[in-house]
């Protein structure tokens, strides 16, 4: 489970597509990682599987590969990182547990000194019952506050401290940006959509 607010970025270092893809990045952690545990990378939860010095190598699945961004970016690219959250962490964000719906391309990206404005066109119409005016939404692991919906598109604003230290500053116009709508939200629907077997 993880909280949306990054601990730092990463460089992509390689992304191997083999029978089991193996994604590497380096990354310099003071906090100690060892094999098993899980990282979030550009919001996608992964389980390291080698680690030499600096190198993180990961296992992603074939469901994974497909529904994320992480196959579009080249070497050297730029991945928001987190660790997972621990039972005495502040809550500063919203709960994320790192399993992407899918993605979204950037609409439009209106940068400000005080507050940016980042729009999101996406395709599958049923993930606007998830997005909530002033609700929270998860873009490349980055937890934000939704400030406007349409049928196909949303906006979001970010402080000057968010971009600063995520990747959200480097994102260009129809780029693919993982996301994961609201986790509370969607059981909550499925709980009523589906309570005892029935569609209420």
């Amino acid at each position: 489970m993880f909280t949306g607010l990054i601990l730092k970025t990463a460089a992509l270092v390689s992304l191997e597509k083999k029978n089991r893809p193996v994604l590497t990045i380096k990354t310099d952690l003071e906090q100690p990682l060892t094999v098993g545990a899980s990282l979030a990378v550009n919001g996608v939860c992964l389980t390291l599987i080698q680690k030499k010095k600096n190198l993180l190598s990961f296992n992603i699945g074939a469901a994974t590969l497909r529904l994320s961004n992480l196959q579009d970016l080249p070497p050297g690219s730029a991945l928001n990182i987190e660790l997972p959250l621990t039972l005495n962490d502040f809550l500063g964000g919203h709960l994320v547990n790192g399993h992407i719906d899918g993605t979204v391309r950037v609409r439009a990206i209106n940068k400000s000194d005080q507050n940016s404005r980042l729009v999101f066109s996406f395709n599958e119409r049923e993930w606007k019952k998830f997005l909530i005016l002033r609700g929270s939404v998860t873009l490349n692991g980055v937890s934000l506050t939704v400030t406007e919906i349409m049928d196909t598109w949303f906006a979001v604003e970010t402080i000057p401290q968010t971009l600063a230290f995520t990747n959200l500053d480097l994102l260009k116009i129809g780029q693919r940006v993982n996301i994961e709508l609201d986790l509370i939200g969607k059981y909550l629907y499925n709980f009523f959509k589906t309570k005892k077997g029935r569609i209420i």
